[in-house]
């Protein structure tokens, strides 16, 4: 038994190194069929997470690589039997103005759940917390998100230390 963890977690380790050299090219032959192929992939989607999160707004509409990485992520979040996704007004309304936003939401959902599942089940701290990535994004001028009104709303909120009230969460 320890010796196929150490394999299973021999080959993700070199998936992810053969990432950093951020050619994404092969994300959509990646297998996620089975409930093992989707525990399997998670370092990957954090992977991809990662690397959406820390690329401007206009790579991620422009650059297919990071395409690629969101669609990958898109594909494991449809399906993976361990988590649930709840994607309401609130994400609607920041994303309207700016449609790539989503990506980063769905980047911050997917980064959050898999490094802490504990909580991953509670869905008011799952979309809390993916707020506040989403938010930390959308505040860095590096990423050149231009804030529409709900943004600033939900920035406003987390600065006065009310973003849980104002998601109803």
């Amino acid at each position: 038994m320890k010796i196929k963890s150490l394999i299973i977690s021999l080959l993700v380790l070199g998936l992810v190194n053969s990432l950093f050299a951020q050619d994404y090219s092969k994300l959509d032959k990646t297998v996620l069929k089975e409930k093992t192929d989707y525990v399997e992939n998670e370092n990957l989607v954090i992977e991809c997470s990662n690397y959406l999160l820390n690329s401007p707004l206009d790579d991620l509409k422009n650059d297919l690589n990071h395409v690629k990485a969101l669609l990958f992520i898109m594909r494991w979040m449809e399906g993976t039997p361990d988590y649930m996704f709840d994607i309401d007004d609130t994400v609607g309304k920041a994303t309207k103005s700016n449609p790539s936003l989503l990506g980063v939401y769905l980047a911050s959902m997917s980064k959050y759940v898999l490094e802490n599942k504990d909580k991953s089940g509670d869905a008011k701290e799952v979309k809390y917390n993916s707020f506040l990535i989403f938010i930390k994004y959308c505040e860095d001028p590096k990423n050149n998100v231009r804030k529409n009104k709900e943004i600033k709303k939900l920035i406003e909120a987390k600065d006065e230390g009310t973003l849980r009230e104002y998601l109803n969460t």
